[in-house]
This record gives C-alpha cells, structure tokens and sequence, in this order.
C-alpha cells in the first residue's frame, strides 16, 4: 500500500503543479480533475478518509464545472452549492478530529475558485488551501501531500512574480 501511495502521490503532485501555470479556466479544472483521482487513492492508501472526500467528491465536480461553456445544465449556480453540502455531508458522518475540517474546508474554497472565471483570484486564494492540506498533512503523516503543498505554494508564488513583472513591464 506504501508504494501505490507514493506513485498516486507523485501523479497527484505533477498534475496540481500544473495548475498554477494554466492560462485558463478549463485547464485549471482539467488539471485539479486528475489531481483528484490520484488524490483520492493516495489518501485512502493512508487511511486519510477526510483527505479522500474532498478529492473524491471534486472528480465530479471537475466533471461538472468543466462542462459549464458547453451544457446549459452544468452552468446552473445550485452545482456548487451542492458539492460544498456534499462534502460537508460526508465530513459529519466521517469525523474524527477537528483537523478533519481542513481538507473540507478548503475544498468549500476550492468550489467557489473553480466556480468563478477568475484565474488569477484561483491562484492566489490556493494558498490557504494549500497550507490547510499542509497542516491536515502534518497530521496524517502524509509527506508526499506536505511536499506537495509547499511546492504548490512555491509554483503560486513564482506565478505571481512572473505575472505581476510582466504587468509592471508592460507599463
């Protein structure tokens, strides 16, 4: 079990890293889709059920949200709403620990982020959800999820340096 954590961790870790240097909507989502799906067997290899519900509940929110420009019914302001409940439906019959609330809780972040077309706001309101699934991390012992998030957090940053540099030369 060690093992498949570890490769679905890596996987988990390549596809979000990819995310913050997405230009677009559709590739963010695209992105955090397959993050998910690794996600969601790296934490249950782990015994991490509170980290497994958000990123399992995201593949169908991803599935969803992803098809908002082409299908009426997925553009429907109810969806998000409904995977926040969702999660915090499964958060209450799954808990454990108040640390429990953090993967939850940014995942309600993560919702709305996705939900709005703003790339930018996305990236920058990643970073407490990256160091709210740090420190859920800490708690689990999940190193790959920690490194992860720091690098998460590292990637934003040079997005922002770059971005705001170019605006800056642009002037």
């Amino acid at each position: 079990m060690q093992i498949v954590s570890i490769i679905f961790g890596v996987g988990a870790m390549l596809a979000l890293f990819s995310i913050y240097q997405q230009k677009t909507r559709k590739g963010i989502i695209l992105s955090k889709l397959s993050a998910d799906v690794c996600w969601v067997i790296h934490y249950l290899c782990i015994g991490g059920i509170a980290g497994a519900i958000p990123n399992f509940v995201g593949i169908f929110r991803e599935l969803v949200f992803a098809n908002r420009k082409k299908h009426k019914w997925a553009d429907h302001i109810l969806w998000p709403v409904l995977f926040i409940l969702i999660n915090f439906g499964f958060a209450i019959r799954t808990f454990h620990s108040p640390f429990n609330i953090l993967p939850i809780a940014a995942s309600a972040l993560v919702t709305v982020l996705l939900w709005i077309d703003n790339p930018l706001l996305t990236k920058v309101l990643s970073i407490p959800v990256c160091v709210s699934f740090m420190i859920y991390d800490i708690y689990i012992g999940s190193y790959i999820g920690i490194v992860n998030e720091s690098v998460s957090i590292l990637s934003i940053l040079i997005f922002l340096i770059k971005y705001f540099l170019k605006r800056r030369n642009k002037k």
